[in-house]
């Protein structure tokens, strides 16, 4: 079984990762230095991938001239917010002329396959899908305590054929392998490592990576989509499943964040951080409350610290292609003055995806991840509340959608849509958090219903942002001194238009969702 810790680093900070070694307070044993040549493989239909396998073939040289040849390949195992568990099979193959031969999957043990797992025909099928080259440092780290983490450092490029021509990506990284010892043992090494270099905790393998090169792919921004539940489940595995579904929508948009570098995917990490308050707040009451509060605060600081993004989402959906204001926004000076003024700062942009691999942020992340991986509520919990554990869900889950309902219901009545902004606020959040008890928990209710039912709660929270968005718009536009009068004042007009229109449409909206019948 394969346990490790994968963290993505820059070619600038390598020398740092090789001090942080040798200044360590482990035991080092250097070990040589590896070229790695390796080839991924899959059928035309991508069946590997579909089974969440890996299959390379990978020619190793040593700097004394010597060279081996192996395939490996990795079966489908539990990948907790970024700590990796696999099982793991290598076998060696005959080199021909210093080349690995093509993989071939007959050479493993007929017994480590699913009972339904059709190697034969796979094997038949099987095509080279890309390539990863790179050097390869390799220090086994001793702890005082017996355990033993390789710490591993690639650094090179992947490449792959896409439409007739070659692709590439450089790739540098840094692994972190348990081969004796605990998973604690593992998050200490984890720890010491981002304290002293920039890094950011992997989500992507190299095999994913490759793939999506082949295929001509970049990641895109993730929406929070309904978690699904086949058969029955219980209180603690939802609570694991759930948490890990945040932390990987986390890491995800992270990735793009970095990539893209918009208001609109930095906001999507910030969906994905109320996903997680909310399930520690919903779970909380069954289990060590201390721990849950713990870490609702920290989620919390790490919002809070990030709402500076939301005015500047805003105005970029208001100014995007597909809003209705576009073309009105267009015509009016005075309004595009005030937007332009107002566009996200750059620098700002660029201190936010450098905090992805602070020190600060990654002991946050790693402790939570630990804490989710090891379990760890359980030996904060009295024996005989141990049994809480394994209820099952759904009609805990049905008390909390109630609950999110009657909240809501109450919130929306008080909704004064041409007075104070801070009604329009509370409902929003009420409705938020209702939707985010929906993504976590409606999994269990199948068919159109439930579809319906969040289409219009989710049109009416798009609603209530863009109320919002108009109240500030209009807080602004009053307090620009540089504005002409008369094209203030047009402005205003057409500012006291659009929130009369989107009134109406709300309170229709409003009026229709009170009435709808809970799905559950």
């Amino acid at each position: 079984m394969e346990i490790e810790l994968k963290f993505l680093i820059s070619p600038t900070d390598i020398n740092k990762v090789q001090h942080a070694i040798v200044d360590s307070p482990y035991q080092v044993e250097h070990k040589p230095t590896l070229t790695l040549a390796n080839a991924y493989y899959d059928t035309p239909e991508n069946a590997l991938r579909h089974w969440d396998f890996g299959l390379r073939t990978r020619t190793t040289s040593t700097d004394d001239g010597n060279v081996a040849a192996e395939q490996t390949v990795k079966l489908s195992g539990q990948d907790v917010a970024g700590l990796q568990q696999r099982p793991e099979f290598t076998v060696a193959v005959p080199l021909n002329d210093n080349e690995a031969a093509f993989a071939n999957l007959s050479l493993f043990d007929t017994g480590i396959w699913p009972e339904d797992f059709p190697a034969q025909q796979i094997n038949q099928d099987l095509n080279k899908v890309f390539e990863t080259t790179f050097e390869r440092k390799v220090w086994n780290l001793h702890l005082t305590n017996g355990a033993l983490v390789e710490c591993v450092l690639d650094q090179g490029q992947i490449e792959a054929e896409f439409e007739g021509e070659m692709q590439s990506e450089p790739l540098c990284e840094l692994e972190l392998e348990l081969i004796e010892g605990k998973v604690n043992d593992l998050f200490e090494i984890a720890y010491y490592f981002t304290h002293k270099v920039p890094a950011k905790l992997g989500l992507l393998s190299k095999a994913a990576r490759g793939y999506h090169l082949a295929q001509g792919k970049q990641l895109t921004i993730k929406n929070l989509e309904t978690i699904e539940y086949k058969g029955k489940s219980s209180l603690e595995p939802a609570f694991v499943n759930i948490l890990n579904y945040a932390v990987e929508f986390i890491q995800h948009n992270e990735i793009v964040f970095a990539q893209d570098k918009r208001p609109k995917s930095f906001r999507r990490i910030m969906d994905g951080v109320s996903l997680v308050i909310q399930v520690l707040e919903l779970f909380k009451p069954y289990l060590p409350e201390t721990s849950c509060e713990l870490y609702i605060e920290k989620f919390k600081q790490w919002r809070g610290q990030a709402s500076w993004i939301e005015p500047f989402y805003q105005l970029e959906k208001m100014c995007g292609r597909k809003s209705p204001y576009r073309n009105d926004m267009e015509s009016s000076e005075s309004i595009l003055h005030m937007l332009t003024e107002r566009q996200t700062p750059n620098d700002r942009i660029e201190q936010a995806i450098k905090e992805f691999s602070s020190a600060e942020f990654n002991q946050m992340f790693l402790e939570f991840i630990q804490w989710l991986s090891n379990k760890s509520w359980r030996s904060e919990m009295p024996l005989e509340n141990l049994n809480n554990l394994t209820a099952p869900i759904k009609p805990i889950a049905e008390q909390w959608l109630d609950e999110a309902w009657h909240e809501l219901k109450d919130k929306i009545k008080q909704v004064d849509l041409n007075g104070d902004r801070t009604t329009i606020e509370n409902a929003y959040w009420a409705l938020a958090a209702g939707l985010l008890t929906g993504v976590a928990v409606s999994g269990f209710y199948a068919g159109e219903q439930r579809l319906i039912f969040r289409s219009h709660l989710l049109n009416i929270l798009l609603g209530l942002e863009e109320a919002i968005l108009l109240s500030k718009l209009r807080t602004i536009l009053m307090e620009d001194n540089e504005s002409d009068i008369d094209d203030e004042q047009n402005s205003l007009k057409w500012l006291n238009s659009k929130q009369t229109s989107l009134n109406m449409a709300l309170t229709v909206s409003i009026d229709a969702m009170i009435k709808l019948k809970p799905y559950w």
